[in-house]
């Protein structure tokens, strides 16, 4: 099967297939040569071979693949990422921008001191472990760090068994972990975890369809973790639009702002739909930077980047924008149109005004910060205290864990216990 592989996007498949053992340079210049006959993490998968890449990086490469494992890839993203999801596999796109040597070295150099394959990990008896992260795990190689995500229930010492194989000889490791029933030492992993979630469901969304379930977990996990994209922005509005929650309530300060509320729609509709293109690999980025986080801020920071890859063409002079949306960074680093530049600023500014803190995500609506578990309290007590009162210290006094969220700022709600407080000056 021969691929045409342009340098506008250039997918480069790693299936489970696959043993790429050598990437020699052309003496004719940069025209990478690859060739391959088995894996070396597994011998007795079926061999395949990558040979033969020829080509100019101006004019992109025409690369043979060889095996029974190999179906059309072209430039369709959805057919490359369902190959890689059902073999256990690799993919990545080279963007036009990069260098595509450095891209198969870097490969090249990973793959090449196999670790550990086929790798399974088991659980104490009693301990209940759910929703792990990558699903499924990957092959290991050497100088990689692999962080598993999860979810589990249960208590209790005992040890986890990792096993897998090299060269199709198995190997076993054990560890002795202490599982306790709750932990809040480590603040971060909840919202990493997350965070790969998201990136998981979403991208079941993208390459098989919508459902009422996923959609709302989505919503829901990106609303309590502030797990705020491009998607998952207009996941939220949707959703609260649809429930009728009061615009002082909702979690994205939209408001009435048609133009940001019609461009969030495109671009949803756009990664559900579009297969080939900048924005269907800015999809396929974008999801990736989130499946394999490993800090959330900066993974969902790099997801929303990515998934602004193409929405708008080049402009061919600076325009000027309001006040309120100056000095705002476009995502992904891409142009804006003349039609709505302002729009594109302004659902920018709208996503960074949310705050994960101390394990509560707190939305920010004119100058005041809204706790995003008010919502699911439509009937809770509310009490006003003003800052800087002997009521406000008492607060602070009282609830240890309120701290970090009270020193958001002047102005704001939290809900402590089964009570709102207003914090007003």
């Amino acid at each position: 099967m021969r691929t045409r592989l342009l340098p506008h996007l250039v997918p480069l498949a790693a299936l489970a297939s696959l043993a790429l053992t050598a990437c020699d340079r052309s003496i004719e210049g940069p025209t990478p040569t690859v060739a391959a006959t088995q894996n070396p993490l597994d011998p007795a998968r079926r061999p395949a071979q990558v040979c033969n890449a020829q080509g100019h990086p101006q004019d992109g490469w025409t690369i043979d693949l060889f095996g029974n494992d190999f179906a059309p890839l072209a430039r369709n993203t959805h057919l490359l990422d369902r190959i890689t999801e059902e073999t256990k596999a690799f993919s990545q796109y080279v963007l036009p921008e990069e260098d595509i040597e450095v891209k198969v070295s870097s490969f090249f150099t990973k793959i090449k001191e196999p670790v550990l394959a086929n790798l399974r990990v088991f659980f104490p008896e009693g301990i209940r472990a759910t929703k792990l992260y990558p699903s499924p795990l990957p092959d290991l190689f050497k100088g990689e760090q692999l962080l598993v995500a999860g979810r589990y229930s249960g208590r209790g010492d005992g040890a986890i068994r990792i096993e897998g194989t090299v060269s199709g000889e198995s190997k076993k490791f054990a560890y002795d972990v202490t599982f306790p029933e709750q932990a809040s030492d480590h603040e971060f992993i909840p919202r990493l975890w997350a965070t790969r979630r998201v990136g998981y469901l979403l991208d079941e969304i993208r390459l098989r369809g919508e459902s009422k379930e996923l959609k709302d977990e989505v919503t829901e996990l990106a609303r309590k973790y502030s797990i705020v994209t491009p998607y998952t922005a207009y996941l939220i509005l949707e959703d609260e639009s649809q429930r009728r929650v009061p615009t002082a309530m909702r979690s994205l300060g939209f408001g009435d702002d048609a133009g940001v509320r019609q461009e969030l729609s495109a671009n949803y509709q756009s990664f559900t739909r579009d297969k080939v293109g900048d924005k269907a690999v800015g999809g396929a980025r974008s999801l990736y930077s989130l499946k394999s986080a490993q800090s959330a801020s900066e993974a969902i920071a790099a997801g929303t980047q990515e998934a602004s890859r193409g929405s708008v063409p080049a402009l061919a002079t600076p325009l000027q924008f309001p006040a309120a949306a100056r000095n705002v960074p476009a995502s992904g680093g891409g142009q804006l149109t003349a039609r709505a530049p302002a729009a594109r600023l302004r659902s920018d500014a709208y996503a960074e005004q949310s705050k994960y803190v101390n394990g509560r995500t707190f939305f920010q609506h004119d100058g005041q910060w809204v706790d995003s578990e008010i919502q699911a309290k439509p009937d809770a007590k509310r009490v006003r205290v003003q800052f800087g009162s002997a009521e406000y210290f008492d607060l602070l006094k009282n609830n240890p864990k309120a701290q970090p969220w009270l020193a958001l700022g002047r102005s704001l709600q939290v809900v402590i216990g089964q009570t709102i407080y207003e914090i007003y000056e």
